[in-house]
């Protein structure tokens, strides 16, 4: 075990990445669980593919809006400090959303507002965990301490949905609300028990948050694989695939499901999602590879078209294993990409951009998306959108492969000398 931990998952020997790493095996099924329970809940209480993508865009917008200061305020405040008040609101976000629920007064608008709480709260957790990573593992074992925080993030995938659809059809969605907030609270004692601060590398003292926002942008600019990594996730976030809106209006239209049958669907696309992940984390120590990083992103918008020829759910399961093998894969290498090339004293403002456009592009595609689905239909919603996110995204590599691949290059050779 020793021996499989020291080569392939090293960044479980640092005693506060592995504490971290822990709590977030339990809280994440549960996220997953409020994730599926609350779109199946909003489609079900207003049957409309266009709201469903509303209430994604509402919990992906407060990204848009704060993820940049929040990346400033990041790298000049303690990072354990924000990561656990953050992490306790998420809890009692949970909380709310279950009381509303099992008392009856759940509404599509109170739905629409805790969403968008939840977002602003995701807007500061995302980067500063992210950035935090490098606090409980060496930078050395950054790759792999990402891959496996993918990895039992898909893990989740696979069993929170289930899960899921179990809780959901058996005793309400308020349960699948209540189990999600229970699960915050072993990564409040992990986060509570871990020595690293992550304290940030500019004084706190220097007010210049525009010039330090700034300051990151032009180095992201001057970096071709960065950009390329940052702008694949962009296009597949907005036009690849949307599942929170597509995956419902699959089920219910196209498969005539209930909400067991789109905890399968999910659970499905999870499965493919976390052995993706794993592969990615047990081969993190050959280093980024672009050329999969690449073909992953390629693969999913090919199987997303061959999805909308599908109207079977023996087809369909293979294709969504499929897919989130290759959605993990692409999205792990680009955020280990953007983390890599990141300088210490600018990683908090850098994963604060990556969020902007992640936020930016989900937001988008979540509305895009509904539309597109309330209009001609979510078969044609997985052929249009698989087709012309294949072509923009091979377009991308075209133009830059060549700059991305000397970067490549020359990151091996610095490599090289020092070992």
């Amino acid at each position: 075990m020793g021996v499989l931990t020291g080569k392939y998952f090293p960044a479980l020997t640092h005693r506060d990445f592995r504490i971290f790493w822990c709590g977030q095996c339990v809280s994440l099924i549960g996220s997953w669980m409020q994730t599926v329970g609350q779109s199946w809940l909003v489609y079900q209480l207003t049957e409309s593919s266009f709201l469903l993508g509303v209430v994604g865009m509402l919990q992906f917008l407060p990204m848009a809006l704060f993820s940049l200061p929040a990346g400033a305020l990041i790298d000049r405040s303690s990072k354990k400090k924000i990561l656990f008040t953050v992490q306790l609101l998420m809890m009692l976000n949970a909380f709310v959303l279950s009381a509303l629920v099992w008392s009856g007064r759940a509404q599509y608008w109170n739905i629409a507002i805790i969403a968008f709480v939840l977002g602003i709260l995701n807007s500061i957790d995302m980067p500063v965990r992210q950035s935090f990573v490098v606090s409980l593992a060496s930078k050395e074992h950054l790759m792999n301490a990402i891959s496996l925080n993918s990895t039992i993030f898909n893990a989740a995938r696979v069993i929170g949905p289930a899960v899921a659809g179990v809780v959901f059809g058996s005793l309400g969605a308020a349960m699948c609300f209540l189990l999600n907030g229970l699960s915050f609270i072993p990564v409040l004692i992990g986060i509570w028990n871990i020595k690293a601060e992550g304290k940030g590398t500019t004084p706190a003292g220097q007010v210049k948050m525009t010039k330090d926002i700034l300051e990151s942008i032009k180095y992201i600019i001057s970096k071709p694989i960065m950009y390329t990594s940052i702008f694949m996730v962009a296009i597949t976030n907005m036009i690849v695939i949307n599942s929170h809106v597509t995956i419902p209006v699959l089920t219910k239209t196209v498969l005539s499901g209930d909400s067991r049958l789109y905890g399968y669907l999910m659970t499905a696309m999870g499965t493919g999602a976390f052995l993706g992940a794993l592969t990615l984390a047990a081969t993190s120590y050959k280093g980024i590879r672009v050329k999969r990083q690449f073909g992953a992103f390629l693969g999913l918008a090919f199987l997303v078209f061959l999805t909308g020829f599908q109207g079977s759910f023996y087809f369909i399961v293979p294709l969504l294993v499929a897919s989130g093998f290759c959605l993990t894969s692409g999205l792990s290498s680009s955020n280990s990409t953007v983390q890599l090339n990141s300088p210490d004293n600018m990683r908090g403002r850098i994963m604060s951009v990556y969020t902007l456009m992640n936020g930016i592009s989900i937001t988008v595609g979540n509305i895009y998306t509904g539309i597109i689905c309330e209009k001609i239909g979510v078969s044609a919603a997985y052929k249009i959108n698989g087709a012309v996110g294949f072509i923009i995204i091979l377009l991308l590599i075209a133009v830059n492969y060549t700059a991305v691949m000397e970067r490549v290059c020359s990151q091996k050779a610095v490599t090289a000398q020092k070992t």
